[in-house]
């Protein structure tokens, strides 16, 4: 073999394997928000994939097909990770000479794997599938770690979705929270809430991010999300310190501001908002005074001074509302009044209703 196309053989597979190796190290083992190309390039071609498969079929045949999308990301994503290393040692196998490249092939595979069913002859290629064979071990041990951790988080985030679905009384939805909250109780006692939900929304904004791809998991049951129950709990707090005619709540705004902090992170981390998108809500003053109605109705004290308190929401609202609709057309979350339905989309005709 000529020593230039030889030199070119080994810088090819010593490349492989580095950005191998680098994208499981930014996936699964560096505890920040790190950008990975390949992670990022394998979970939205599926997503796109999986969006035309489903595109004619009924709202739960659809839920049904993208409740795979993570989990087969995630499988496909280790795949592509072993066969870059694979493909990466055996072109350093060719390399180094001494082997066809179907031998290549096979004693990368049986190296990588650890079956050692090929025993290497040269001295160069004992190193090389002794090193595959680590780096097999290694990239099966960060797995059996790293899923775990992924449905544990998983796990804790639909504890609070379901929550705040059920205190809304079927699909989360801010006015109806705070309003059924509020029947039989005084909303000073209701605020003793906000602290756990503020937990949630500051751990949902550091967890996907650090874990991307717990953003793409959906929740088990239809109509549920955990991009719906954040919303509520934004609007809930809103409408708690803006339209409740008592003295406003500390707990209430820092629920806001870690939900605020928690969009605006996870959206830029997909960059599916940029910051100098417009700044105005895409709700109408009817549905504002829907949601009053509702609070009145439930006898809730509400503000005699409408007008203000409409402006006041319109901005508090307009703060996250880029971040939410950039990440529903990203995500595409089941449809929600005030959430997935203010996209300039159709809901599915079989949706479960908000």
């Amino acid at each position: 073999m000529d020593l230039p196309f030889a030199l070119l053989q080994a810088a090819i597979g010593v490349a492989l394997v580095t950005l191998s190796l680098a994208s499981a190290f930014r996936t699964v083992v560096l505890p920040g928000a790190a950008f990975d190309r390949l992670s990022r390039g394998i979970f939205l071609s599926l997503r796109w994939m999986l969006k035309v498969l489903s595109r004619n079929q009924r709202y739960y045949q659809r839920e049904a097909v993208f409740s795979v999308h993570a989990p087969l990301a995630l499988l496909v994503l280790a795949l592509a990770w072993a066969t870059g290393i694979m493909f990466g040692f055996a072109l350093l196998f060719h390399a180094t000479g001494g082997v066809s490249i179907d031998e290549s092939l096979a004693l990368s595979g049986s190296s990588f794997t650890t079956l050692g069913f090929i025993r290497p002859q040269e001295g160069i290629h004992e190193f090389l599938a002794i090193s595959a064979a680590i780096l097999g071990l290694a990239i099966v041990a960060m797995l059996l770690s790293y899923l775990p951790t992924i449905y544990g988080l998983y796990s804790r985030r639909e504890v609070v979705v379901a929550d705040v679905s059920i205190k809304s009384g079927g699909q989360a939805h801010g006015p109806d929270l705070l309003a059924r909250l509020s029947i039989g109780a005084d909303t000073h006692r209701i605020d003793d809430l906000w602290s756990d939900w503020n937990h949630w929304l500051i751990a949902l904004g550091e967890t996907h991010t650090s874990e991307p791809a717990l953003c793409f998991f959906r929740s088990p049951r239809g109509g549920r999300s955990w991009l719906t129950a954040a919303t509520a709990l934004l609007d809930a707090a809103i409408l708690r310190n803006v339209v409740v005619d008592n003295p406003g709540s500390l707990r209430a705004e820092m629920t806001y501001d870690a939900g605020v902090e928690a969009f605006e992170s996870i959206a830029a981390f997909f960059n599916v908002a940029p910051p100098d998108v417009p700044r105005e809500t895409r709700l109408s003053r009817v549905d504002f005074d829907a949601a009053v109605a509702v609070l009145e109705t439930s006898g809730v004290p509400v503000v005699e001074d409408r007008d203000a308190a409409w402006r006041e929401f319109a901005r508090l609202r307009a703060r996250f509302e880029p971040q939410l609709l950039g990440l529903c057309r990203l995500l595409l979350p089941p449809p929600s009044r005030w959430g997935a339905d203010l996209l300039d989309q159709p809901a599915p005709s079989d949706a479960p209703k908000a």
